[in-house]
């Protein structure tokens, strides 16, 4: 009978593990944390994807069967879990009452992530966590925007140091222009002579 709950309780806890259960916060559970921090407020779910590894791994799977190079493969390869969710928000209050550490923010922390950025506008707060592996590498993207009438909530897991640097490679001049903060001209185009 003991074998058998330490059986139970440890497979219970690799599928809480593999589930990512364990590690932080969902999408929703940060909606809820927003929710019962303004309970006048209403939040209406408008869309909610969830793209897990055997889901891209089919959608993978779909782009390798297609004949010749397909732009952002090699991307898509190191992305293993998506999940983005939008909310329309009624009755919020001022979002500036959102001054201290949220509990989301504060859970995430305990998981290892750690907050990038912060940004505050009238009418608006965004947050973005990034969680890195032991070996240095970025593997988590946790974007929370709250913007007068509408909430976005995006997680993105996998290698994504390594998509990061595909996705500048695929437009190299593009990228250089954009970190250098010079318009966005249309490729190819030519130069004045």
């Amino acid at each position: 009978m003991k074998r058998s709950v330490i059986s139970s309780v440890a497979l219970l806890s690799l599928a809480l593990l593999i589930s990512g259960c364990g590690e932080s916060p969902s999408v929703s559970a940060v909606r809820w944390e927003l929710q019962r921090r303004f309970p006048e407020a209403r939040f209406e779910t408008e869309e909610h994807i969830r793209l897990g590894r055997i889901t891209l791994g089919l959608v993978r799977g779909i782009v390798h069967m297609v004949p010749g190079r397909v732009e952002g493969q090699e991307i898509l390869d190191e992305i293993h879990r998506v999940e983005v969710a939008t909310y329309k928000v009624s009755s919020l209050p001022d979002v500036d009452r959102m001054a201290g550490e949220t509990r989301f923010e504060s859970e995430l922390a305990r998981a290892g992530w750690k907050m990038a950025l912060r940004a505050r506008d009238e009418g608006s707060n965004t947050w973005l966590f990034v969680r890195e592996h032991p070996d240095g590498t970025m593997r988590n993207l946790f974007i929370v925007a709250l913007d007068g009438d509408e909430l976005s909530l995006v997680r993105v897991d996998g290698r994504l140091d390594r998509a990061l640097a595909e996705a500048m490679a695929l437009h190299p001049k593009e990228t250089v222009r954009k970190v250098r903060g010079e318009g966005a001209s249309t490729p190819d185009a030519p130069s004045g002579s």
